[in-house]
């Protein structure tokens, strides 16, 4: 073999090393770059696992706070009938006489 033809095959076999190395250096950021989305992903995908079991505790806490509430003005509305109809009762007991009993009207939003 000639000098000239080592150094062609020298300089044949270096370009196709370079471009083999170029090759596994792409692929090898490519997995990289893979395994980092899919590792964000994973972490995004709990992320958002969490954050709807913490919306349905909050819907639910709220539909609880609904009901209480609910069942609190009807307990309030009901003690102001049973205050008016016990303060009429005393009075005619009594024997006093008023025209009217001048209770405050229940207003369901009126104390919150």
């Amino acid at each position: 073999m000639s000098s000239a033809s080592k150094n062609e095959n020298l300089k044949d076999n270096s370009v196709e090393y370079l471009i083999h190395q170029v090759e596994e250096f792409q692929i090898k950021c490519q997995l990289e770059t893979i395994d980092r989305l899919t590792r964000e992903n994973a972490l995004l995908y709990q992320l958002i696992i969490a954050y709807q079991k913490r919306w349905s505790r909050t819907m639910d806490l709220l539909e609880r706070s609904q009901h209480v509430l609910s069942v609190l003005q009807r307990a309030i509305k009901s003690y102001i009938g049973d205050e008016i109809t016990a303060e009429r009762d005393w009075l005619t007991f009594w024997g006093i006489q008023r025209d009217s009993i001048k209770l405050p009207k229940y207003s369901p939003g009126g104390w919150i």
